[in-house]
């Protein structure tokens, strides 16, 4: 009896066994096809999680960094728990929230220790936010250079924008991953204490500019030193948050070819499970003033002030506000004093969104 006669015998107990083979069958095909189904659900639901950008419609990566860090901005000044540096270095966690502009204020806190603990709190959240953005960056960067030969168009494309972005004359991942990288904590908390006078010069009050950092387009903000010599026409970059200045500042670390060097000693470090040095990487960074012993200072103001503690932090996953900032401030400007004050000006406060 051949195959087809199954569909024509009478005999009852073929027909059975036909149809138990067949659902047999069917159940089995109908589950392979329910694992895949459910498999790739998973694998898209990961790859949302971690590469947020990766779906059907190549979103833009950038887009989504600017919606995972989205700030809120305000005018209202928020007082609560109290959080001081001690119990920062204790939970490795730092509040999360971001101020958008220095109170300008801060120059007049009598006490340097008062002002610089205020710096800190003020500067550290926003480095490790824009250092959060850029480990994103390399962590794709990464993972599309482990499957490089079946990513999709939309992330050939956003590499091809990331090499001209980070200024590569030659299409290479290695080269991209030595400039998309995060910078130091420490490296960066000195180089904005130094650059800013803790927060209390003209250029960091005035146009939240951090680091000092020149340009020569006439046609880009910037604020004209005092002190200018007749007949330059450099500017201090100014920015419209200070975010904004701390993001600048590691794009020029990460493009500018004087610090060429600095990269790559960054990349071996990186390369080699080695921990981000700020003390050892800010030895090549003896372009970024006419200072003979600039990265000697860098070196000692990180470690007076132990800025190395502050690596590798992470935000608080609760929502936070500000803490005893604005108290502190007050208090500093009203104490000994009798009379009519001037109000304190109200801050403009960025918070971050949580992980």
């Amino acid at each position: 009896m051949n195959f087809l006669n199954l569909f024509v015998t009478k005999d009852n107990s073929l027909i059975l066994l036909f149809r138990i083979y067949y659902s047999i069958a069917l159940l089995f095909v109908l589950t392979i096809l329910t694992s895949l189904i459910f498999s790739q659900n998973v694998y898209d639901k990961q790859i949302k999680v971690l590469y947020p950008n990766n779906n059907s419609k190549n979103e833009n990566f950038d887009q989504t960094l600017d919606k995972l860090y989205a700030a809120k901005l305000t005018e209202e000044i928020y007082i609560s728990k109290d959080v001081n540096l001690d119990s920062i270095l204790e939970t490795n966690l730092v509040p999360n929230i971001i101020i958008s502009k220095l109170p300008f204020n801060i120059t007049t806190l009598k006490s340097s220790e008062k002002r610089k603990t205020l710096f800190i709190k003020i500067a550290l959240p926003i480095i490790i936010k824009e250092n959060e953005k850029l480990v994103l960056m390399n962590n794709k960067i990464r993972n599309l250079a482990n499957r490089i030969d079946f990513i999709s168009r939309g992330d050939a494309k956003w590499l091809s924008s990331k090499m001209k972005e980070y200024k590569l004359k030659e299409y290479s991942i290695e080269k991209l991953l030595q400039k998309v990288d995060k910078i130091p904590v420490s490296l960066a908390l000195a180089q904005a204490a130094i650059e800013s006078g803790w927060g209390t010069s003209r250029f960091a009050i005035e146009g939240n500019a951090l680091f000092g950092q020149y340009i020569w387009d006439q046609n880009k903000d910037g604020i004209v030193p005092e002190n200018r010599d007749l007949g330059e026409n450099y500017k201090i970059k100014s920015f419209n948050t200070l975010s904004d200045s701390v993001s600048s500042y590691m794009k020029n670390l990460n493009t500018n070819h004087h610090y060429a060097e600095f990269r790559l000693n960054r990349y071996i470090m990186r390369n080699n499970n080695l921990p981000l040095n700020g003390v050892t990487l800010c030895n090549y960074l003896y372009n970024y003033s006419i200072e003979d012993d600039y990265s000697e200072k860098i070196k000692n103001i990180i470690k007076t002030n132990k800025f190395e503690d502050f690596e590798d932090f992470e935000f608080e996953t609760q929502e936070a506000f500000a803490d005893d900032i604005t108290l502190a401030i007050y208090n500093e400007r009203t104490s000994g004093h009798t009379g009519s004050m001037r109000p304190l000006p109200l801050f403009a406060f960025v918070h971050a969104s949580g992980h």
